[in-house]
């Protein structure tokens, strides 16, 4: 099963595997893993960053121009299809949880990846919130 939430408010030691999708530790306990590939572009996270902190980052904001422009950015990466395969396959046999220490804000890139990975037949457990908008991201990639 894969998931979806904000750590650290989950104890991590209840996973087999850790993803943080946008996080610079300087270090990483040996069952976590940075997976860059997943996360949105520098320039793209900062659009999204400056948004929400002018109170501009709402529904349309988020389906009409952060969506499209994160999963395009996804399509063309060839280690983002990889590590969404990789999840698929193994989230049915092991226990994954992927994480960030964005805001309390779920219209993010969580909920993308999360919708992605359903429309590709994974199993995930992500709180309703997260899961708003995933009819519009499903068959993406």
């Amino acid at each position: 099963m894969i998931y979806i939430d904000k750590i650290p408010n989950i104890c991590t030691s209840n996973y087999d595997e850790v993803w943080w999708i946008v996080r610079s530790p300087d270090s990483l306990p040996q069952k976590e893993k940075l997976v860059q590939s997943l996360a949105p572009s520098r320039e793209l996270f900062l659009r999204y960053r400056k948004a929400f902190h002018a109170g501009q980052f709402g529904p349309e904001f988020f389906q009409k121009e952060y969506v499209p422009q994160f999963i395009s950015e996804l399509s063309k990466n060839e280690d983002a299809k990889a590590d969404l395969d990789y999840l698929c396959r193994e989230g049915s046999r092991r226990k994954i949880v992927l994480g960030c220490y964005c805001e309390e804000e779920p219209l993010c890139h969580r909920s993308i990846i999360a919708g992605i990975l359903l429309g590709m037949g994974a199993e995930i457990d992500a709180s309703t919130e997260y899961m708003k908008y995933y009819e519009m991201f499903r068959h993406c990639i």
